[in-house]
């Protein structure tokens, strides 16, 4: 039976991390943002909205999934999922985009943390713990697949008709992820909800944080290399309009999300035979490298080199990493926590992007994102000088 449950989850898995992230509009969102705003600053300052939202209902939506269950925060996130895609596809000013960012943030906040806690306890219900980063690669690649058939299609329609068809394209994946939702099950390891005061549970798990110094230091790491790292692959897109036709704005998301799709897919073997370190310290120096260069190009070929640095798992790594050092009761709790840092400086750098690409242009600007990940390097370094483990 526990097998049975395993193959429908991880299916299902897959499936809604497919469906949620066939935006068509992705690839080109901070253009059509910048379209309806009349500014690079406004049109960032969607995302950062998104992510401030994100970050008001990360510790909230943690605690409640550590309370209800995984399954029942799945489906909740898929309602806000819905509503903030229907949202953005009738928007026609800058208010309409806040109020459907401010959605997007709470199905982050539902899925962050919740989804990976939903597949490590699936798997603890058949004692397969040890192949969580096997798993979680085979169920991420799918965003890959989201994203080149989202980075494909998307800026084909967008060019060959307009931005509103786009937007309303991208509502039909949210309806059929409210399907997946409630076919999913809910694995007895999550059965035992939290009955503690919810302020209780939060105190506890703070503390959990706090007298573990590898998670905080974990916690920073990527909190920088998530919150840059995501900020600048949505302007990207500013860049590429630079260097190629708008058609083909979604080519370098395509490619990206193919590489990003091989590497989830064998991420297990590839880390168990690289380890968790090379993977992280090689993917980010070679990531600083590649993209100053490409940078620095500015022609037709930077694209291709920008989007080679998706080789690497070096997310699957970093996920491994980090629910080796969440505890059971607190998973989802402290998984939340993580990403509300990550959340906080996406939305400040979303800010900083825009205001700076406006003063001091996009190029100057993406290499400045870029430089920032030796920030990351240092903190990860030190990790594994202490816990040769990881």
């Amino acid at each position: 039976m526990q097998s049975n449950i395993l193959r429908k989850n991880v299916r299902l898995l897959g499936l809604l991390n497919l469906f949620m992230d066939i935006k068509l509009y992705g690839a080109i969102a901070i253009i059509y943002f910048t379209s309806v705003t009349g500014s690079m600053l406004l049109g960032m300052s969607v995302f950062s909205i998104t992510m401030i939202s994100a970050t008001l209902f990360e510790i909230p939506t943690g605690i409640i999934s550590d309370r209800i269950g995984r399954k029942q925060t799945v489906i909740i996130g898929t309602i806000a999922s819905l509503i903030y895609a229907v949202i953005f596809a009738i928007s026609g000013n800058y208010m309409f985009l806040v109020i459907g960012a401010i959605f997007e943030g709470l199905e982050r906040a539902l899925f962050s943390g919740n989804n990976e806690a939903l597949l490590y306890d699936t798997l603890k219900d058949s004692d397969l713990e040890s192949e969580y980063k096997t798993y979680l690669g085979r169920t991420n690649s799918m965003y890959q697949v989201a994203g080149v058939i989202g980075a494909l299609i998307g800026g084909i329609i967008a060019y060959l008709t307009s931005f509103t068809l786009v937007m309303w394209l991208s509502v039909i994946p949210k309806v059929i992820n409210l399907f997946i939702a409630f076919a999913l099950s809910e694995p007895k390891a999550n059965t035992n909800k939290i009955e503690s005061n919810p302020y209780e549970h939060l105190k506890e798990t703070i503390e959990g944080i706090r007298d573990n110094k590898t998670l905080v230091k974990q916690i920073f790491a990527d909190g920088i290399s998530e919150g840059v790292g995501e900020a600048s692959y949505q302007f990207r897109a500013k860049f590429y309009e630079m260097v190629w036709p708008l058609w083909a704005i979604g080519i370098p998301s395509v490619l990206s999300n193919i590489g990003s799709f091989f590497s989830n897919w064998f991420s297990g073997s590839i880390i168990k035979k690289y380890g968790n370190k090379n993977i992280i310290i090689g993917g980010y120096i070679y990531g600083i490298i590649s993209n100053i260069i490409g940078f620095f190009m500015n022609n037709v070929f930077s694209p291709l080199i920008l989007v080679s640095n998706s080789l690497l798992p070096v997310g699957i790594a970093r996920n491994d990493i980090s629910n080796k050092l969440y505890t059971n009761k607190h998973r989802a709790s402290m998984a939340s926590i993580k990403s509300l840092f990550s959340n906080i400086t996406y939305a400040l750098f979303a800010l900083v992007i825009g205001f700076s690409a406006d003063n001091i242009g996009i190029i100057n600007t993406l290499i400045f994102a870029a430089l920032s990940k030796i920030i990351v390097i240092t903190t990860y370094k030190n990790i594994f000088k202490t816990k040769k483990h990881l």
